[in-house]
């Protein structure tokens, strides 16, 4: 979830040129790719924190797979945008197609827990990621007031 909110707020801010130009496919990737650094070496030096013994390469191993998916909330935003640098897909269409992704992503993490979870997905599970992908896009929104 966290990925795809610090994705989100990386997006809103990049203009339709900088979509085009191919500054935003790096601008992207790179934030998710730091993010993903950031959250693994957080994790780790957490776990370490907790232990009197060194992390070996099995801890290490498994914070950075469970790092993962902060750095896949911003690889098929990545591509989408790179895409449009490359065949000269319009910037906005690109960043819609991106930011869209994001939002769509987080309004179905509730769902996905419950799939993982073994449960069936309830209205109020579905109402709930809605209601999780409109406070994160305000949060993004916030941000982007704030630091611009």
């Amino acid at each position: 979830m966290y990925g795809n909110i610090v994705v989100l707020a990386t997006l809103f801010p990049l203009s339709r040129a900088e979509a085009e130009e191919g500054r935003s496919f790096a601008v992207v990737l790179g934030v998710s790719f730091a993010t993903f650094l950031a959250h693994a070496f957080a994790e780790s030096a957490g776990r370490r924190a907790r232990r009197s013994d060194r992390l070996g390469w099995p801890e290490i191993r498994a914070e950075l797979r469970d790092s993962a998916p902060v750095l896949t909330s911003g690889l098929l935003p990545a591509a989408v945008l790179g895409l449009a640098w490359l065949t000269g897909v319009p910037g906005l269409a690109a960043q819609l197609v991106a930011e869209g992704y994001v939002i769509v992503r987080l309004a179905l993490t509730g769902v996905i827990i419950q799939r993982l979870r073994g449960e069936a997905s309830s209205l109020r599970t579905v109402l709930a990621g809605v209601s999780l992908a409109a406070v994160a896009a305000a949060v993004s929104v916030v941000k982007v007031l704030i630091a611009h």
